[in-house]
């Protein structure tokens, strides 16, 4: 009898549900957005344009990677591949984020370090360099390794649990994807109004 893992409806069902939470963030964003006014509606708008355009490629690639894989290997492989990318492609896009809201924090720290803003702006600081940082590089190793192993390895070695190592991994693009959003949508106000946290 096959363990419940080796199923192949688990496993198209497990991929719905990985998709469907990188789906679902940005459409959280949009009902966020309709509840905001006046400049803070524009600014949130404009970073929630950005998590879709980072979901978009995060999905798409995932789901090349993943019919590439198909074509050279049948299912269990492109399912595999599509975990690994999710990891892969979230870690890049998050990258791209820290060092965007980098800039921003120096941006914010030039227009002013009045009253409590210079440890708020800190604070910020912290969350992108330590939690947005070291999550994403976590979900970046352990996406390239996976990737790799299913593009080069997976053939003569293949074991049937490792497309459920490549879902589980998807929780790191999740964390990486969401710290390096927040940093991102924490500093935006710092940015534009020197007396926003004072």
């Amino acid at each position: 009898m096959d363990a419940i893992y080796e199923s192949t409806t688990l496993k198209a069902i497990t991929f719905v549900l990985a998709t469907s939470l990188f789906l679902l963030t940005p459409l959280i964003n949009k009902a966020i957005n309709r509840r905001l006014h006046g400049a803070m509606k524009a600014q949130h708008a404009k970073l929630a344009k950005d998590a879709w355009v980072k979901t978009i490629m995060l999905y798409a690639g995932s789901v090349v990677a993943g019919l590439v894989a198909f074509i050279n290997g049948g299912f269990d492989k492109a399912i595999s591949q599509a975990f690994f990318g999710m990891c892969l492609f979230s870690s890049l896009s998050s990258f791209w984020t820290i060092r965007k809201t980098k800039l921003l924090i120096q941006e914010a720290k030039a227009l002013s370090v009045a009253g409590n803003r210079a440890a708020r702006i800190h604070n910020v600081e912290i969350v992108n360099r330590m939690k947005a940082m070291a999550s994403t590089f976590i979900s970046f190793t352990v996406g390239l390794l996976g990737f790799l192993y299913v593009a080069f390895v997976f053939d003569k070695y293949s074991f049937s649990w490792v497309w459920l190592t490549g879902f589980v991994s998807t929780l790191f693009a999740v964390q990486s994807a969401r710290w390096s959003d927040a940093a991102s949508f924490a500093i935006a106000k710092y940015a534009s109004d020197p007396r926003h946290g004072q």
